[in-house]
């Protein structure tokens, strides 16, 4: 039985982690969840020894991919000390959720492909002990929730801007519309707010 968080024990801010693996869509989704956590009070560090969570946004794309992703995740899930959360996101999550989280019972939350914005409260269940499961509607991201706040990553010059998610054309060699849904492209006014 896993132990719930006593937040009010804690007087520093909570400090997360996150390991972005995959394509530049992955990193924006990361950044998006960096910049909720951090509206919520959260630090972001780059070592996730010294993180309270650990969170791993995976991809799924393609086989070597899916080996990349379980391998972080069980690299992690190794190292996790206690009262350390580690948190599942991304395409493998939302592929194989229920799986991970029957096979690798160190792991306290998955986080599928239209949950990134909801990523505070996820950490909330998960400090409960309730091991959440979140494989919303991956529409809903881009049509309501949206892109900010967001930490960006990248050189400060540049940084990547998502149009559009998901992927109309079920080609039978490619499962982009099975983890991200159909396309769903987003407006120009959310496009230029984020850019500003």
């Amino acid at each position: 039985m896993r132990q719930p968080v006593d937040r009010a024990r804690r007087s520093a801010p909570r400090r997360a982690f996150l390991a972005s693996l995959g394509c530049a869509k992955n990193l924006v989704d990361s950044e998006v969840m960096l910049g909720r956590l951090a509206g919520d009070g959260w630090e972001i560090t780059a070592q996730a020894s010294d993180a309270d969570a650990v969170i791993v946004n995976t991809c799924a794309f393609i086989d070597p991919a899916k080996a990349e992703s379980t391998d972080t995740i069980l690299e992690y899930a190794a190292a996790k000390r206690e009262g350390q959360r580690l948190i599942v996101a991304g395409c493998l999550a939302q592929r194989y959720g229920p799986q991970l989280r029957e096979l690798i019972p160190e792991i306290d939350a998955i986080v599928g492909t239209g949950a990134f914005p909801k990523i505070p409260e996820i950490m909330r269940e998960a400090d409960a002990g309730l091991r959440p499961l979140h494989l919303e509607d991956r529409d809903a991201y881009v049509e309501r929730l949206g892109f900010l706040p967001r930490v960006v990553t990248t050189h400060r010059a540049t940084a990547y801007l998502k149009i559009s998610e998901g992927c109309n054309h079920t080609c039978s060699f490619c499962i982009i519309p099975a983890l991200r849904g159909m396309g769903k492209s987003r407006t120009i006014a959310s496009l230029v707010a984020e850019a500003q």
